[in-house]
């Protein structure tokens, strides 16, 4: 390649990134933003996170010393600052945990709702949602409980519900919808102490056909 091949070359980059270097250095800008934006987004997450954990490890000391303001408090704080973190579904299963614990159902009752229709996490909704049930049972709602019952989705609690669905129907004398109930949830379970539990309460009922 000759001088003026090597001249001409330049002269080409000169024009090229007299026309382009705006573009550049806004991708650049831009590019380098958006780097910024993301780790701020992390550490704003993690400090998140980091200050609902602290509010569940506050909850769980509330519970243990009883002091229902405190508890209160800090579940307010969890569900109006933290509502999608896990750290506020798993505070509030453990508050209803805990009233159930103690035979305070009423008190059971709020938080497993608001896991059921709050959640963050999609796998906690059922679970809160069955508690509930089972908590209604307990009163004796039997009816307020089948429905909580019947708004739950199959999943990985059908074998549960269907359980617990026997169990309420049989108590109301329905021998014969409690025995399909317990035949739909040994068609869902996979562990065997559950299913011979489940086979003896249908075996029970062999007469309500």
């Amino acid at each position: 390649m000759s001088h003026y091949d090597d001249e001409a070359r330049a002269e080409q980059v000169k024009a090229w990134w007299s026309s382009n270097w705006k573009a550049l250095a806004a991708g650049l800008v831009l590019g380098f933003g958006a780097i910024i934006g993301w780790q701020q987004w992390q550490q704003y997450q993690v400090r998140q996170n980091a200050e609902a954990a602290r509010l569940f490890d506050d909850l769980k000391a509330a519970l243990s010393a009883d002091k229902t303001d405190d508890v209160r408090s800090i579940t307010d704080k969890l569900k109006s600052q933290f509502p999608k973190s896990p750290f506020t579904a798993q505070g509030l299963l453990h508050v209803a945990e805990v009233a159930v614990d103690k035979g305070r159902f009423d008190e059971a009752l709020p938080p497993l709702v608001w896991v059921a229709d709050n959640a963050g996490d999609a796998a906690l909704r059922p679970l809160a949602a069955l508690r509930q049930a089972r908590v209604l049972a307990q009163q004796g709602k039997f009816d307020d409980a089948l429905k909580r019952l019947d708004a739950m989705e199959d999943g990985s609690y059908t074998a549960l519900s269907q359980d617990l669905r026997g169990d309420i129907l049989l108590t109301q004398g329905d021998r014969k919808g409690a025995r399909v109930a317990f035949e739909k949830a040994l068609a869902s379970s996979d562990a065997a102490a559950t299913r011979e539990t489940l086979q003896r309460k249908i075996d029970d009922l062999a007469d309500a056909v």
